[in-house]
């Protein structure tokens, strides 16, 4: 569908337009009749990489090769939780996901890193290895990731007896979530509608 625009497309890219949109109404006004689509893949592929700065138009072309999952399933993935239930389509999706927004953020991928290295620590129950991460977490670029470092921080003492004690209160902890939740869902009452 393009052939016959391929010239115009070449001359625009060569002026230095970086706006596929602009040049495909252009192109409709010359008698292109095709999608949006088409002329920002094939003109995406005439510019070549964006460059280092252009970060919105590599966002937005991620977007458009990979859609995007729910907020809690894109944790789930970078995070690698229910990585035994995926099945094998679903996991390819996931590692296409994963790679393309490390490649677009990098603070995505260093907050991952440190988020995947907390896990093996808490696991693993290293309290020396802690410490370097508490201090990684607040060079870390991410600033969601350096106040949650500095709220561990506050309280110290009682992140370290997690690491060392062989007790949890993660059974109480979700009796008691549930218990409030039950009791929120009794005090809501009938809708007057």
């Amino acid at each position: 569908m393009l052939d016959a625009h391929r010239q115009y497309m070449d001359t625009r890219a060569a002026e230095g337009c970086r706006n596929a949109m602009q040049v495909w109404r252009e192109l409709r006004a010359r008698g292109f009749t095709g999608g949006c689509s088409i002329v920002h893949d094939a003109f995406a592929r005439l510019r070549g990489a964006a460059p280092e700065g252009d970060r919105l138009h590599s966002v937005a072309a991620a977007v458009r090769t990979i859609s995007a999952p729910p907020a809690r399933r894109a944790c789930a993935w970078l995070l690698g939780w229910q990585e035994g239930q995926l099945m094998q389509t679903e996991r390819s999706h996931r590692e296409r996901f994963v790679e393309t927004l490390r490649r677009i953020e990098p603070t995505v991928a260093a907050a991952r890193e440190l988020a995947l290295r907390l896990f093996g620590l808490a696991r693993s129950r290293d309290v020396d290895g802690f410490d370097h991460w508490l201090s990684q977490a607040h060079t870390c670029p991410m600033p969601d990731l350096q106040r949650f470092a500095a709220g561990l921080e506050a309280d110290l003492s009682a992140v370290r007896a997690a690491f060392s004690s062989p007790w949890s209160s993660g059974q109480v902890e979700g009796q008691i979530n549930r218990l409030k939740y039950l009791k929120r869902q009794m005090y809501r009452g009938p809708s007057l509608t």
